[in-house]
């Protein structure tokens, strides 16, 4: 998915927006845009979402020690 697609203009962008300002708990917000940019990433190579996860999950769990 691209920026200047119609699919990312019209409908993912609106919905990302949408949900994050309905929320007002800060985690929830950061969920959504964790969420949100995983797909946005899977959309264009699926096969390295595996690799993302781990990698977030890797990043998070050294952060807090």
């Amino acid at each position: 998915m691209l920026f200047s697609s119609l699919t990312f203009l019209f409908a993912f962008l609106p919905i990302l927006t949408l949900l994050y300002f309905i929320c007002r708990k800060i985690k929830i917000k950061n969920a959504i845009l964790l969420i949100f940019s995983l797909v946005f990433y899977a959309w264009g190579e699926p096969k390295y979402i595996i690799l993302m996860i781990l990698v977030i999950i890797f990043s998070y769990i050294f952060g807090l020690l």
